[in-house]
């Protein structure tokens, strides 16, 4: 390492210089949709009005380059307090949803935003340069993209992407991948190499740009970010507190530990993908066995064949099963006609025999004068019908008499009412 008036710098050094080429965003703050910034080789001059969005996108140069810890700039948040990048400043949630304002209403606090409104999106930031000092230009790029669900209230509720590439990229090559949530398969099919941490980010950047000697690339770009945060000084004390005095060692030792907790954020949401991946592919192989059992069923099916066709193995089956049931059928009803037959001739011979004590019982009925009952038998239903007779000839009588007034109720009245007749008629 040689020391120079701009620090130490690697004494094979062939004199790079990387310079801006362009800063591309995605659906950040104000930029809705993609959007694309470029810069001159010389200088590059951002003016506009109030509000016209400068100070955005020097925050999305900020959100790239910087650490989590990085405010962004002061025209940003203006003189709110709080943590950076928390929820009293702006923060990468609100400029991926593009946070408009914010109303008090009686059900709390209302936000609106461009994108993003009870639905999932995200936002990505990219800046490319080139080195131009050798033979041929190089390239280097790099992005950092952010799914944002709908439900997301911090950071870490959101899908973060690191990736660099040593050549040009489109951030709209992204659109594909941010329909998959931003999965770390569907990142590294577009040809973007990913890291799991910013630190790994960070270090990847540094070390390609040649930012800071012997690894002090992060105190450069510290000291970078408070020359660009915008803050007003009003006093020599500020001034040695912000630009010239170091931040203690146990910030430092305090920043490691939080890197150190972003890998094992990182370490984690890895195993948390692969748990899922094993819960998801999991049912596969009892899917799969489901499959063969069914492709054997059908199998079996198809060579079975079908009832309505007379040739097939089941048609078959079913007339050799009728036929079995046709013989079955047929033995049962041999035994009842067996069966029936012996009661036939059990009942013809009790028949027989009945028939023959009555004979016998007749018989002794003649033989006991059984012929005098059937004679007086005879007698007694010819002196019915002559009783019947003579009854309806009376009430035939009596009912000639009433006109009369005459009453008969033996033989000599009788007599006596038909001499007066005849006298009467004479």
């Amino acid at each position: 390492m040689l020391d120079t008036l701009f620090g130490l710098i690697p004494s094979g050094s062939r004199g790079q210089q990387w310079l801006a080429g362009d800063l591309q965003l995605v659906n950040w703050g104000g930029y809705d949709g993609a959007h694309r910034v470029r810069f001159s080789p010389s200088a590059t001059l951002l003016c506009g009005g109030s509000g016209s969005g400068k100070s955005t996108l020097m925050d999305a140069y900020i959100a790239l380059m910087m650490p989590h810890t990085t405010p962004f700039n002061g025209a940003s948040n203006g003189a709110v307090s709080g943590r950076a990048r928390g929820e009293d400043q702006r923060n990468i949630l609100s400029y991926g949803r593009g946070k408009i304002d914010e109303t008090r209403t009686e059900h709390g606090t209302r936000v609106r935003v461009l994108r993003g409104d009870g639905t999932d999106t995200w936002t990505a930031v990219a800046m490319t340069w080139v080195d131009a000092s050798g033979p041929e230009e190089k390239w280097f790029t790099a992005v950092r993209a952010w799914y944002i669900p709908a439900t997301a209230r911090v950071l870490d509720d959101a899908v973060k992407v690191r990736g660099v590439i040593e050549g040009e990229f489109d951030l709209t090559d992204l659109e594909d991948a941010a329909s998959r949530r931003l999965s770390d398969a569907a990142v590294r099919a577009t040809g973007l190499e990913t890291m799991a941490t910013d630190r790994e980010f960070l270090a990847r950047i540094h070390a390609v740009l040649g930012i800071g000697a012997a690894g002090a690339g992060t105190k450069a770009m510290n000291l970078l970010a408070r020359i660009q945060a915008g803050q007003q000084i009003t006093t020599v004390d500020e001034l040695y507190k912000r630009m010239v005095l170091e931040e203690p060692d146990t910030f430092a030792t305090a920043d490691a530990v939080v890197e150190h907790f972003d890998e094992l954020e990182g370490t984690r949401l890895r195993m948390v993908t692969a748990q899922r991946q094993v819960r998801a592919l999991s049912p596969l192989r009892e899917a799969r066995t489901r499959i063969g059992d069914a492709a054997e069923r059908l199998r079996l099916i198809k060579e079975i064949g079908q009832f309505r066709d007379d040739s097939s193995p089941a048609a078959m089956w079913r007339t050799s099963r009728r036929l079995d049931l046709l013989r079955a059928a047929e033995e049962e009803l041999r035994s009842q006609a067996v069966d029936a037959e012996s009661l036939v001739a059990t009942h013809t011979a009790a028949a027989e025999a009945a028939e023959a004590e009555r004979d016998s019982l007749i018989q002794v009925l003649r033989n006991s004068g059984g012929d005098r009952l059937e004679t007086a038998e005879r007698e007694l239903g010819a002196a019915r019908r002559r009783c019947e007779q003579i009854t309806r000839t009376r009430e035939k009588v009596e009912e000639d008499l009433v006109p009369l007034g005459a009453a008969v109720t033996d033989e000599e009245a009788f007599t006596a009412l038909v001499a007066q007749g005849k006298s009467a008629l004479a």
